[in-house]
C-alpha cells in the first residue's frame, strides 16, 4: 500500500476524476492490519485524505480476519442513525492493485478516545460517554442491518460456537493445556442468562472511538464484528491494558449505566457475568495467539511478533486461570 499502488487503484476506480496521490504514509498502532494515511488531489482542485486498511504479509501477521466480511459489515452499518463510522469508499477485494485485500475509508480529523483519556479528563464523564457509545451500537435494531450479514439462528447456538473456540484452542495446543481444559469446564458450568442478540463490534475500546469536533464519535476497526451476544464487547474491554480504564475502578456504576441504556437486567449483566464474558470475548484472540505460537515453534518466523505471541500466550493464560477460578463449581446456570 504505497503511492504508486494507490495511484493505479484510483486510476482504475475513478478514471474520470483525475486523481493525484500526493502521499501515503504508514500509521502506527494496532496489531492486526497494516494502515496507511494517504492524501489525494483531484483534477477539480479539491483534496481528500483516506485511510487504507489492508492485510499484512502472512509471515508478520498474528490475528486472522476477513476483509470481505469487514467490508460487508461496513456497507451494512454506514448509514445507520445509531452511531457513526468513517465512510467506506473503496475496496480492492483481491489485492490486484494494492497488493493485498484493502479497504479505503475517509480520514476523519479526530483524536482517539484513548489519547483523550491520557490528557486527564473527568473520568466519570468519560465513562458515561464510553458506555453511551457502546450502547449505541448494541441498541441498533437488527432488522435495520442488511440480511446478507450472517446471524445465528438462536442465542444458544451462537454461545456454543463462541465456547467452541476453547475446543479449537485445545486442538491447536495438542489437548495438553490444563488451564484451557479447566477454563472450558468452568465456562460450561456457568452458562449465563440469555439476552437478545445485537450488533457486536468485537474490539470495542477507547482506541477505536474517534472524537471529532462538532460531531458524534466515530467507531472504527470492525474486523471482528458480528451479530451475537452484546456482553462479548463488555468482556473484551475488561482485558484492555491501557490506563486509565473506565470499567475497573467502578464496575457497578459502569454496568448500571449500561443497563439503563440497553434495558438489560442485573441478572443478565453484573460484574460476575462481565468477568465470565472476558473469557468468551477474548477467545478469538487467544485462538489466533495459540495458532501463531505453534507456527513459531515450527520455525515459521514472525519477527518481533514472535516475542509478542509468547508474551501474550502467558498473559492470557494467567488471566484465564484467575477468572476461571472465580467461577463456581455449582451453578444455577441457565441451560
Amino acid at each position: 500500500m504505497d503511492v504508486e499502488r494507490f495511484q493505479a487503484f484510483l486510476d482504475a476506480v475513478e478514471p474520470d476524476r483525475g486523481a493525484t496521490v500526493l502521499s501515503a504514509a504508514p500509521v502506527p498502532g494496532g496489531y492486526s492490519r497494516d494502515t496507511v494515511m494517504a492524501e489525494v488531489r483531484w483534477a477539480d482542485g479539491s483534496s481528500e485524505r483516506f485511510v487504507l486498511r489492508g492485510d499484512p504479509p502472512i509471515e508478520g501477521s498474528v490475528f486472522r480476519s476477513d476483509r470481505a466480511a469487514e467490508w460487508a459489515m461496513l456497507q451494512a452499518v454506514k448509514d445507520l442513525p445509531d452511531f457513526r463510522i468513517p465512510a467506506p469508499r473503496y475496496f480492492d477485494a483481491t489485492g490486484e492493485y494494492m497488493g493485498c485485500p484493502c479497504i479505503v475509508s475517509e480520514a476523519i480529523d479526530s483524536t482517539s478516545m484513548q489519547k483523550f483519556l491520557d490528557t486527564g479528563p473527568d473520568l466519570d464523564k468519560a465513562r458515561e460517554d464510553f458506555v453511551a457509545i457502546m450502547a449505541s451500537a448494541h441498541n441498533t435494531p437488527l432488522e435495520s442491518i442488511d440480511a446478507s450479514i450472517e446471524r445465528p439462528s438462536d442465542w444458544r447456538e451462537h454461545l456454543e460456537d463462541v465456547i467452541a473456540n476453547f475446543e479449537r484452542m485445545l486442538e491447536a495446543a495438542g489437548e495438553d493445556d490444563p488451564i484451557l481444559r479447566y477454563t472450558l469446564k468452568k465456562i460450561r458450568m456457568n452458562i449465563p442468562p440469555e439476552v437478545p442478540m445485537t450488533l457486536v463490534h468485537g474490539d470495542l475500546q477507547p482506541g477505536n472511538f474517534l472524537l471529532s469536533e462538532g460531531t458524534d464519535p466515530y467507531i472504527i476497526d470492525w474486523e471482528f464484528s458480528r451479530i451475537g451476544d452484546p456482553r462479548l464487547d463488555i468482556g473484551y474491554y475488561l482485558q484492555i491494558p491501557m490506563p486509565p480504564h473506565l470499567y475497573h475502578p467502578d464496575p457497578e456504576t459502569f454496568l448500571a449505566s449500561y443497563r439503563a441504556l440497553t434495558g438489560l437486567t442485573e441478572e443478565q449483566i453484573n460484574p460476575a457475568i462481565a468477568r465470565y464474558f472476558l473469557l468468551l470475548g477474548t477467545s478469538h484472540l487467544m485462538l489466533d495467539i495459540i495458532q501463531g505460537s505453534e507456527d513459531v515453534t515450527q520455525g515459521h518466523h514472525r519477527g518481533v511478533m514472535g516475542t509478542f505471541l509468547m508474551t501474550a500466550y502467558a498473559h492470557f493464560h494467567r488471566l484465564y486461570l484467575d477468572y476461571a477460578l472465580d467461577l463456581p463449581y455449582t451453578s444455577e446456570a441457565h441451560r
